[in-house]
């Protein structure tokens, strides 16, 4: 297992190959620093997609608050760009990706919730420049589907990072969940999801894993919730489709 030692507030990565290639953030920000710290919930949305995003008026108010730009100048750094993508290298060139991790240059870009919605932003742009996105998510109570899935093709990496705990929240499932499509056919489409590993929120810790065309996750469902699910989502992105895959069959889609 690589560890990564850093000097900011993520100081601490593990790295596991199985069962995907992943990083476990151990703690976030020091136990100190955590206690002190309130997650912006009255400034999301209720039912808003992707709660708050970069493109926001209440992105710039989170942030007006030293430790979560901390956080988050942190997270969009060139240098925990590199650390991250260094992790997952001899698995991107394995699995065909078309960044270079070594080359890959970071572009000040910022996706709007509307391009978030794309499934494709350019089909020409340069896979070396990337970019990094960082929403601010917290849910209640209500209904919470399992959902299999891979993001975007775009993306590199994709992350969550908890900010609240299971069991101070009175929370049952919700897990970030790992899967293997036992039908694989390489069309980025799970066909036949078995669960394989899952991460309970657990405050203070988070998860970054490879979105290669394998690299199946979703959250559990909520079947009880007295508090709230807060979480940061984060992603490392190119503005091209950067991982090939088999075309999806029209009956495959069914």
């Amino acid at each position: 297992m690589r560890v990564y030692h850093g000097r900011g507030p993520i100081v601490r990565l593990h790295f596991s190959s199985t069962p995907h290639p992943h990083l476990v953030i151990d703690e976030i920000v020091e136990p100190s620093v955590y206690e002190r710290l309130a997650f912006p919930d009255d400034l999301v949305a209720r039912g808003a997609a992707w709660g708050i995003t970069g493109t926001d008026q209440a992105y710039e108010a989170v942030l007006r608050n030293p430790q979560w730009r901390a956080i988050h100048d942190e997270l969009r750094s060139e240098p925990f760009i590199r650390k991250v993508l260094s992790f997952f290298s001899e698995e991107m060139r394995r699995e065909g990706c078309l960044v270079d991790a070594d080359r890959a240059r970071v572009i000040p870009f910022v996706e709007t919730r509307e391009e978030k919605e794309q499934s494709i932003l350019s089909h020409d742009a340069d896979p070396n420049e990337i970019f990094t996105r960082v929403d601010f998510q917290s849910k209640g109570e209500g209904g919470y589907r399992e959902f299999v899935h891979l993001d975007w093709a775009r993306r590199i990496v994709g992350g969550i990072l908890f900010f609240s705990d299971a069991a101070e929240e009175g929370l049952e499932g919700g897990e970030l969940a790992f899967y293997r499509d036992r039908g694989f056919r390489n069309d980025r489409w799970c066909h036949d999801p078995e669960l394989v590993a899952k991460f309970p929120p657990k405050a203070n810790s988070g998860v970054i894993f490879l979105n290669s065309n394998g690299g199946f996750h979703g959250p559990r469902a909520i079947t009880r919730l007295r508090g709230r699910r807060r979480w940061l989502y984060y992603t490392i992105s190119s503005k091209r489709d950067v991982w090939p895959h088999a075309e999806r069959l029209a009956a495959a889609a069914l």
